[in-house]
């Protein structure tokens, strides 16, 4: 393992870190007497602050944690030194 690929692991690391403490979330419908709830949002927010209306999208962070690993074994092997 070289230099290049040693930042491009710390990277992906620092990504993966960074897409867990700051989640997708969607915030569904709330009700309203009137049967007329307020809009459904998604949007990302802190993992810390929480929110007791609003639930991560697992779906979608496994799909970032998927791009992000796939672009970074790309890049892995594309820095990779040449041995002949």
């Amino acid at each position: 393992m070289n230099v290049k690929q040693r930042r491009i692991l710390i990277a992906i690391a620092v990504l993966i870190a960074g897409m867990m403490l700051y989640p997708p979330f969607y915030y569904p419908r709330e009700g309203a007497s009137n049967g007329v709830g307020t809009p459904v949002r998604h949007g990302y927010d802190w993992l810390i602050n929480g929110s007791e209306f609003g639930r991560v999208e697992v779906d979608l962070l496994l799909t970032q944690f998927l791009v992000v690993g796939v672009i970074g074994l790309i890049a892995y092997v594309l820095c990779a030194d040449k041995k002949q």
